[in-house]
């Protein structure tokens, strides 16, 4: 999950039983700008400023830890700065206030943190300005830098600060932050410090962040491979909607092979977009304007094949009552996409291998030759190489098909591509559906998606439809999506996998199993989330 995906519309819901609002599993208070400018004015009178200060901090640094382990709970973000970046998104939703300008200086490793912004219409600053008279000498969005203060530290791993450089109520256009970790405040920390370590703060703080910090660990563990190969906003290239790097090399292959007139043999699983691909290098190509046809070799039957693809003449066999051009004639000067050509038989395969070479056909029943124009890309499911070894396919062939192969990765090995996809596939279907519950979306990253992108569309569709107008939870996911394997064994060693792997396989089935909790996971297989994560990711030490 990046931070630019979250929607608060999907993690802000009603809880069903009893109308309370819910954020992830956290029930909400709904309160009034007024009611805290009392509440306010309450605490300083009794307290005092400084006092009451440090009372709203507590009250915003309490907040800002559980929300950044809510965040945690619900999604499986991409890397720690994803997860430091998911409150900029989720802070208007808050009605706090609007982060703009950010910079952010980050290494997890490390632990160490600068994040540096403004926030604007503070709602601490507007109550200042609507209720007080005069300036203040003090920054005063004590609850606001308390929140950052306890989201970050949750990140971050040891205590951070958030430390309110200017304030909208001392006479500035705008109020501006810094967030470090509280060792680098500089000469005098205690002082900048104070707020948060006060005698009377209990130790349930403590208790707290000793309790997140083996989940803080398990993200700071990312592989920084893995967030070196993540994306920006997801790509749409002549219908092909993409994020991963997997995809996006696809992609950038397609758009090199386009100008040319080779053939293009794309591969992929069932679903994976075969046809897509094969539309976008047709649209990419000097060809675009011209026809594109395409043909599912397993749907014609066999001894039709030949008419549909070289055509016939008239009583060339009992049925053929007219002339008709074949599709590789019919399709001009543009594309024809031969579908599942695995399926084609010997004799067919001989024919085709001479049209391709000779670039004519020889209609059923005729003697003349007609050219063909037309650039051909195909397609299979099958591994045509391993066919070509079992005689299965000619190997003439299959070397004249895959001049330029391209083979698709299945939907499970590029993950980042699923939330957008279905995002997109609802999208399409009703833009304004309030979307996917963030248990949705962790079911969704963690399927294996057997049928691919068709599958996905498909699910969205189904979920959709029962789901009317309110937000896509759990029980309108079709029932094959929460089906066990039947033989849990043979889906994880099936394939003789190495040690490192099987352990990996192991997590990772342990971790769909638990919707995606990590630390319930980690007790399951009695290891530390920090073992989790380095089993996900790295592979179990040998």
């Amino acid at each position: 999950m990046l931070a630019q995906d979250l929607r608060p519309e999907e993690i802000f819901r009603r809880d069903r039983a009893t109308g309370f609002p819910l954020f992830g599993s956290q029930r909400l208070l709904i309160t009034g700008v007024p009611t805290l400018q009392r509440f306010g004015n309450d605490l300083r009178t009794i307290m005092g400023q400084r006092t009451s200060a440090t009372v709203m901090t507590r009250l915003g640094y309490d907040t800002g830890l559980a929300a950044a382990m809510a965040l945690a709970d619900m999604y499986e973000f991409d890397s720690p700065e994803e997860w430091l970046k998911s409150f900029k998104v989720l802070l208007p939703a808050t009605g706090m206030a609007v982060e703009r300008d950010s910079q952010i200086h980050f290494d997890p490793e490390n632990k160490t943190l600068r994040y540096t912004g403004i926030w604007e219409k503070s709602f601490e600053a507007q109550v200042w300005s609507m209720f007080t008279e005069g300036i203040s000498d003090k920054p005063v969005c004590h609850v606001l830098s308390g929140i950052v203060s306890g989201f970050f530290t949750a990140i971050l791993g040891k205590d951070v600060l958030v430390h309110e450089l200017s304030c909208k109520a001392q006479g500035h256009d705008y109020c501006t932050f810094e967030a470090r970790p509280m060792e680098e405040w500089g000469e005098d920390p205690l002082k900048i410090h104070e707020p948060l370590d006060e005698d009377w703060l209990n130790d349930e703080i403590h208790r707290l962040q000793k309790e997140l910090k083996q989940s803080r660990e398990v993200l700071e563990k990312r592989d920084q491979e893995l967030q070196r190969l993540k994306t920006g906003p997801e790509k749409n290239r002549h219908g092909i909607v993409f994020r991963s790097p997997e995809m996006g090399k696809i992609v950038e292959l397609a758009e090199i092979a386009a100008p040319s007139n080779s053939t293009v043999l794309v591969q992929g699983e069932s679903g994976t977009g075969k046809e897509l691909v094969a539309r976008f290098i047709h649209k990419a190509s000097q060809r675009g304007d011209e026809p594109f046809v395409a043909i599912n070799c397993a749907a014609i039957p066999h001894t039709l094949i030949e008419s549909e693809l070289f055509g016939h003449l008239k009583g060339s066999f009992t049925d053929a009552r007219a002339d008709k051009k074949g599709l590789l004639v019919e399709a001009g000067q543009g594309t024809i996409f031969m579908d599942e050509v695995g399926e084609l038989g010997m004799e067919v395969q001989a024919k085709l291998l001479r049209a391709l070479q000779q670039r004519e056909v020889r209609p059923l029943g005729g003697l003349k030759t007609v050219p063909i124009q037309a650039r051909i890309i195909a397609a299979a499911n099958q591994d045509l190489r391993e066919m070509v070894d079992r005689g299965a396919f000619r190997q003439d062939l299959f070397y004249r098909l895959s001049v330029f192969p391209l083979l698709i990765p299945p939907l499970r090995q590029r993950r980042e591509d699923i939330l957008i996809l279905a995002r997109h596939f609802l999208s399409r279907l009703d833009p304004s559906h309030p979307g996917f519950t963030p248990e949705v979306v962790r079911r969704m990253q963690a399927y294996h998606w057997p049928g691919n992108i068709r599958e996905l569309e498909n699910c969205v569709e189904y979920a959709y439809i029962l789901s009317r107008q309110e937000p896509i939870h759990m029980r309108h996911l079709p029932i094959s999506m929460a089906e066990k394997p039947r033989d849990i064994f043979d889906e994880l060693a099936g394939d003789f996998p190495t040690p490192k792997e099987l352990v990996r396989r192991y997590a990772q089935h342990v971790l769909q199993h638990t919707e995606g909790n990590k630390t319930q996971a980690a007790r399951l297989m009695g290891v530390s989330p920090v073992t989790l994560w380095r089993y996900l990711n790295q592979g179990a030490e040998t």
